[in-house]
């Protein structure tokens, strides 16, 4: 994989979920009806902020500092998520599209002006042990859309 095929992905992966949150009747938005007893504006507003984390976590990689004192742990995971929905919990919806379409921008911003070696070198960043930045993008944009899609597109029947 190159950045212009990460980046076709990254649209791609964007077009599923605005294709599946297309399809989304205004009404249904605050409805706690995914796993986790999570609205589609939860989801959202998950997403928005894992994508708003990447984009910090490379600036942070950048300025030379570790992002964390060691890799995230599940528990750790499960932490930051419990935070992000608490942060956006009394968000007006308008707000937390907004700022989910934001943090999408900024993160294909960052991908796109951000050199070959920053995303695919696995030497480039000591903090992420060999692992590329590109995955962590992936998992933070596409790979995280489609993990959730599949209770999405249940849900819509």
């Amino acid at each position: 994989m190159n950045k212009a095929e990460l980046l076709e992905q990254m649209r791609l992966g964007r077009q599923r979920l605005d294709a599946a949150l297309a399809r989304v009747d205004d009404d249904r938005w605050l409805t706690p009806e995914l796993p986790g007893r999570w609205s589609i504006k939860d989801l959202l507003a998950h997403l928005g902020w894992w994508e708003e984390w990447i984009a910090t976590i490379y600036a942070t990689l950048l300025r030379g500092e570790n992002p964390y004192a060691h890799h995230l742990d599940q528990k750790a995971v499960d932490d930051l998520n419990a935070q992000a929905l608490a942060k956006y919990h009394d968000q007006p919806l308008a707000e937390v599209r907004r700022q989910e379409e934001s943090a999408y921008r900024n993160l294909l911003s960052v991908v796109e002006n951000a050199p070959e070696e920053d995303l695919f070198d696995p030497h480039r960043f000591a903090w992420l042990q060999g692992e590329l930045l590109a995955e962590w993008i992936i998992n933070n944009t596409y790979g995280h859309y489609d993990e959730h899609l599949a209770d999405v597109l249940r849900w819509l029947g």
